[in-house]
């Protein structure tokens, strides 16, 4: 299996020069080893109001970059946050949504529940 990793800014020109020469998802896909799926997401995302512009698509993927929730650590602050919202009877949904709101945190409900599972150990 193939690592995945971000489309390049010239791998984005040589998929809008094929574009627009008319070529299919598929061709383009094999000519740069990438998975048709990879193509098919980037021009979706990517297309403007006319048509897929590398430049564009370019700064389109790096805002989406910018802005994605990046890893946070659990600091003892939100972990007793957590507990005590366990304690009273919050759901993992819950604690979570209320995170994002009041502290712009981002987590998992996933986390929340392995982080209630250790607390009531």
């Amino acid at each position: 299996m193939q690592k995945y990793t971000q489309l390049t800014y010239e791998q984005r020109y040589h998929i809008y020069l094929l574009n627009k020469q008319g070529y299919n998802q598929t061709f383009i896909a094999k000519s740069i080893n990438r998975s048709k799926s990879t193509i098919s997401r980037e021009l979706s995302r990517n297309t403007g109001k006319k048509k897929y512009h590398h430049k564009q698509a370019n700064r389109l993927a790096c805002e989406r970059h910018q802005k994605k929730n990046k890893a946070i650590r659990l600091t003892a602050e939100v972990k007793r946050y957590i507990s005590e919202k366990l304690k009273e009877y919050w759901s993992s949904q819950q604690i979570v949504g209320r995170l994002e709101l009041d502290r712009k945190i981002k987590i998992s409900t996933k986390t929340a529940i392995a982080l209630s599972l250790r607390t009531k150990r």
